[in-house]
């Protein structure tokens, strides 16, 4: 397999696992999972702000300064709410399958 191979190869394994990650944190149990990562993070905003070498890190710093908590607990709340898009169809095909034809997730 040559380089170019090997690439396209690897940009559709990685199309097949973000498509399977997507489809996993749309279902029931995704959406439990992401509340609960929501929650944990929420929870722990102040924890984290109060890190030592998060202070010290020049990153650390702009954190603090522009309202980190405000923006972890916003990002937490992102992905505790994130609706996945129900308009894309992707279409890719799965070697190993049950008869090798192709498997629609959407």
């Amino acid at each position: 397999m040559n380089g170019m191979e090997r690439m396209t190869h690897l940009a559709e394994r990685a199309n097949i696992a973000i498509e399977e990650l997507l489809e996993f944190l749309d279902s029931p149990p995704g959406r439990r999972l992401r509340g609960v990562l929501a929650g944990a993070v929420i929870v722990s905003v102040p924890l984290i702000m109060r890190m030592p070498g998060l202070k010290r890190s020049p990153l650390g710093r702009l954190v603090a300064v522009t309202g980190g908590g405000a923006i972890l607990v916003g990002l937490a709340e992102a992905i505790r709410d994130w609706e996945r898009d129900g308009g894309t169809t992707v279409t890719h095909h799965r070697s190993g399958g049950p008869s090798g034809t192709s498997a629609t997730a959407g």
